[in-house]
């Protein structure tokens, strides 16, 4: 697959998750797809299947997350994203950086790792919305 449609299959799945559309999704994420977020969270560990960290994420913050994509660069088979994200919930926000690698094989994200650069904000952030504790 060309670089340019690895970079149209990842903005397709960051436009479609902003949507909320999960149907949509399904068209750049292959259903057996894994995402690696790391941290001590809730939202840390291996995700599987469409939307599964997104869906989490809606569960706790009630709304999901803003995203803002500065660059995707993208390869033969892999693409990285650049990001600007933000939550919010019951009055309270945080604003992060965050890169995604993304692995792309026949035109569907199958793997995904997270990289939140302020790790340890993301996870009190997730860990007190959830009422979890790290």
């Amino acid at each position: 697959m060309s670089t340019k449609s690895n970079e149209m299959v990842v903005r397709g799945a960051i436009d479609a998750i902003t949507r909320g559309d999960w149907d949509a999704l399904g068209e750049f994420i292959a259903a057996d797809n894994v995402t690696h977020f790391p941290g001590l969270s809730p939202l840390a560990g291996d995700h599987q299947g469409i939307g599964a960290l997104q869906r989490r994420i809606v569960e706790l913050t009630g709304s999901g997350t803003e995203i803002d994509v500065q660059d995707v660069l993208a390869s033969d088979d892999h693409a990285v994203g650049i990001y600007r994200l933000r939550a919010h919930r019951d009055g309270k926000s945080i604003e992060w950086q965050h890169v995604n690698v993304y692995q792309i094989r026949d035109g569907k994200i199958v793997e995904v790792w997270q990289h939140p650069f302020e790790q340890d904000l993301v996870d009190d952030f997730f860990s007190q919305e959830s009422g979890e504790n790290t």
